[in-house]
């Protein structure tokens, strides 16, 4: 379980959520809809641990019960937390094989690795050349998308984030990639989306869905928010929701 509490983010002089609180179930899939500059991408990278964050004293954070809040980047990946970013930027000298080995840290022969990542990777609708390429160095859009996912498969987390899984890619891709990680995600594990994709709702069928406006959490639903928000518009949220705790 995933439990945030009165999260209150500052990156530079600025803060950008403001007491936000939230819980996310394993083996549950969520998704999270807002506006541009609502917080979406901000709330992953303060589950994530980003350097260049803050969060307030009174900002709560925690996985199976145990803090994360002082926890760096590399060490809540080991716990199991794992975000796929909305650019991922390309790693050069870097391919995807070594960077997997490296953070798996012996946890799997290489040998299995190469080859369970050639499965992977024709299953995803990868050329196996991609596997040994600087990570997305010269990727398309696509490509990188179906690269992180195959990296959420090989670490097997506890909670996968995927901020807009299906930014640069064409409706094939956004299925193939839907698919793969309905079936190559383990099945405890919690499954959050940042996306504003019809066809990805629809395709991962979320339990739960979270709209955030203005750094805050505006309302909490079913799929059917979220198809009612996206047919709508952001607008048509006016009210946030008052952190009862608060």
């Amino acid at each position: 379980m995933l439990a945030i509490k009165n999260l209150t983010v500052t990156i530079g002089d600025k803060e950008i959520i403001h007491s936000l609180s939230l819980s996310f179930a394993p083996g549950k899939t969520y998704v999270v809809l807002g506006p541009n500059g609502s917080g979406k991408s901000t709330l992953a990278a303060a589950i994530m641990g980003r350097p260049d964050i803050t969060l307030s004293e009174a900002s709560e954070l925690m996985l199976d019960g145990e803090s994360l809040k002082n926890l760096s980047a590399d060490r809540r990946a080991a716990l199991g937390l794992f975000l796929s970013f909305q650019s991922p930027l390309p790693i050069p000298g870097v391919s995807v094989e070594e960077l997997l080995r490296a953070a798996l840290d012996g946890k799997k022969d290489p040998v299995e690795l190469h080859r369970e990542l050639r499965v992977l990777a024709e299953e995803i609708g990868l050329a196996e050349e991609f596997l040994s390429r600087s990570i997305h160095d010269g990727f398309s859009g696509g490509e990188r998308k179906k690269i992180e996912a195959v990296q959420a498969a090989v670490l097997s987390p506890k909670i996968a984030v995927f901020d807009e899984i299906d930014t640069g890619t064409d409706t094939d891709a956004v299925k193939r990639i839907a698919d793969f990680l309905k079936k190559r995600l383990p099945a405890d594990a919690t499954r959050i989306f940042i996306t504003h994709s019809p066809k990805l709702i629809g395709l991962i069928a979320p339990d739960h869905v979270v709209v955030l406006k203005d750094g805050r959490v505006a309302e909490e639903g079913d799929k059917s928010l979220a198809e009612r928000t996206l047919q709508d518009g952001f607008e048509a949220e006016t009210e946030v929701k008052s952190d009862p705790s608060s």
